[in-house]
């Protein structure tokens, strides 16, 4: 009877112990891909990022680049901890400075039209956030970039994926 509770105690605590280790490793994964969609130099200018939002229709007014998915275009997540919502790490994308008509305001909700310059991948561009609801897709730059106003997701648009 002594050597079962032993036993007992013991695989509790391992259990316990191995949830503490992976609730601690997952609150310090950086995500680096949401961070240059955030502070990378070429979200405002540059050719490296290949998807560009616009603030007015036909690629008109304020711009923003992005790079890489992103889950919510109003929380920049650098160091997500799933299930919360820490506004002290979570910033919201805008449209660049001095770049016309919106340029400063938030880019969640806020798009009218986009450019897609990637040749391998479309860009898709979703109603909701984390790649939910309605969306608007934009075929990949072959052989030119492809441009287009937003219909479904004309500002209302939360998220951005590749695919």
């Amino acid at each position: 009877m002594k050597k079962r509770t032993v036993l007992r105690g013991a695989l509790i605590a391992s259990v316990c112990a191995g949830a503490l280790l992976s609730s601690t490793m997952t609150a310090n994964a950086y995500n680096w891909q949401e961070d240059s969609n955030y502070g990378s130099p070429s979200a405002c200018s540059g050719t490296e990022f290949k998807f560009t939002f616009y603030f007015n229709s036909n690629q008109q007014g304020a711009r923003r680049n992005l790079g890489y998915n992103h889950a919510n275009l109003a929380a920049t997540d650098m160091y997500h901890v799933p299930g919360t919502a820490d506004p002290d790490l979570e910033y919201p994308l805008k449209f660049c400075p001095g770049t016309g008509n919106g340029a400063g305001q938030g880019l969640k909700n806020n798009a009218a039209s986009v450019v897609n310059r990637h040749t391998s991948y479309g860009g898709y561009v979703y109603y909701s956030s984390w790649w939910q609801g309605a969306f608007d897709a934009v075929a990949p730059a072959v052989p030119l970039p492809r441009s287009r106003n937003l219909a479904n997701t004309y500002n209302e648009n939360a998220s951005f994926k590749w695919q």
